[in-house]
């Protein structure tokens, strides 16, 4: 153990190559895809696999397999669960329909485990049905390990994926997916608040589901619906709680300006791989943290965390000194640079941040018929993302421009390699 929590406390330190988040938004109605990137990648998706859970738990209502006002029994297994939970206590009994939406709005895992012993007997026949339930709806690249999403080997997910999950609850269960756009429920005679941070900060925000672990980072899977047109937006692995939110709503932006989309949503063909440890919190509470707490998980989140401070600082003091191992010094792989400037550019313009850059750059670039190098700097004086497309000849550079409806600077090859030209600055 002591071992463990050292380990813990050394990799918190270790900075990791930064990982792109994964992002793609979905027309509702019309099931095309507006916008993507990197919507295939390997993600670890924390709490939004309760999305699965609560797709599994409408089948089992809808077969009448288990009815909500039964009441059902809190093992203890689901008792130990890790935190946040609703601190049921073993043995009790609570009512269905309480303890699955304490597990889908307020993200409690000792709920989503009492959900999948209600339903299957035990998580892991549960989990079964959730990988066959996914098999079912082309997500070929997501594998649970759990009904909670907590960190286990194996578990990962893709955005493209968790939008066709999405899209399933909210076309199968149009009644039952109502849940997911819940701003609090009440269970044990308790408010249980959402966690989703959309609400009351992105207009139309419906709903959906959030998720975090520290490998995991940040994720967010919305409903927005404005002037009648619904959008499913789905954004995994950011390292903040801040660039989650500015992220999902750079995404749902960009989103509703888009007419046509790129395509329908669709399986992709099956990855091989594991996801990227995104790293989005280290030392001690790292151990403790699940998902996102809500409000009245606070206080008690701190005097956990507090607890598992001191169980630290008692195991270091008391253990022995660590045998050291000294291994040759290795030289760190030298990251490949981008292509140099070169050519004529188009620049369009600083944004407010990297998704709403990629997405702008994105959709240029298949303006330009995938000509040029796509490149964005970020400008020190106010943090801004610049937008740049480079090695493109000097017809497509000006015409590009001229036909743009958006802020669109064409760049000379002396402006595009001159260090200090106004565009930079």
């Amino acid at each position: 153990m002591v071992g463990f929590f050292r380990a813990a406390m050394i990799g918190g330190v270790l900075l990791a190559q930064p990982v792109f988040a994964a992002d793609i938004a979905v027309d509702l109605s019309t099931g095309t895809i507006l916008t993507a990137s990197e919507a295939d990648a390997l993600r670890r998706p924390a709490s939004l696999a309760k999305l699965m859970t609560a797709f599994v738990a409408f089948e089992a209502l809808a077969s009448e397999e288990i009815t909500e006002d039964k009441r059902v029994s809190v093992s203890a297994f689901a008792a130990r669960t890790p935190p946040v939970k609703l601190r049921m206590r073993a043995g009790s009994k609570i009512e269905f329909a309480e303890v699955l939406g304490a597990a889908v709005v307020g993200s409690k895992n000792d709920a989503a485990v009492v959900v999948a012993e209600a339903i299957a007997g035990s998580e892991a026949a549960f989990v079964e049905r959730m990988n066959v339930a996914a098999s079912r709806l082309g997500m070929s690249n997501t594998r649970f390990a759990n009904a909670t999403g907590l960190p286990a080997p194996g578990q990962q997910t893709t955005a493209r994926d968790m939008a066709l999950l999405s899209q399933a609850l909210l076309a199968q269960f149009p009644r039952r997916s109502e849940l997911l756009s819940r701003r609090s429920v009440t269970a044990l005679g308790r408010r249980v608040s959402t966690t989703n941070p959309l609400f009351g900060r992105v207009k139309g925000a419906e709903g959906l589901k959030t998720g975090f672990t520290c490998a995991a980072g940040y994720s967010v899977a919305a409903l927005v619906e404005r002037n009648g047109r619904r959008i499913i937006a789905v954004t995994l692995g950011h390292p903040s709680k801040k660039s989650r939110l500015s992220g999902a709503r750079g995404l749902i932006e960009a989103a509703f300006k888009i007419g046509d989309g790129i395509g329908p949503l669709a399986s992709a063909k099956a990855k091989t791989g594991s996801p990227p440890d995104i790293g989005a919190c280290s030392g001690a509470a790292a151990q403790l943290i699940a998902t996102d707490i809500s409000p009245e998980e606070k206080a008690l989140y701190a005097a956990e965390v507090a607890k598992a401070r001191q169980r630290v600082a008692v195991n270091l003091e008391s253990a022995e000194p660590p045998v050291v191992r000294v291994l040759p010094k290795k030289d760190p792989p030298k990251p490949s640079a981008p292509p140099p400037l070169s050519g004529w550019g188009v620049f369009i313009g600083a944004q407010t941040s990297e998704q709403v850059a990629r997405t702008r750059l994105r959709d240029a670039h298949r303006q330009l018929a995938q000509r040029g190098t796509i490149r964005i700097e970020r400008r020190r004086r106010d943090g801004r993302v610049l937008a740049l497309i480079y090695g493109l000849d000097q017809r497509a550079a000006i015409n590009f421009c001229k036909a743009s409806s958006r802020y669109c600077l064409t760049l000379t090859p002396a402006r595009l390699l001159n260090a200090r030209a106004q565009w930079r600055r």
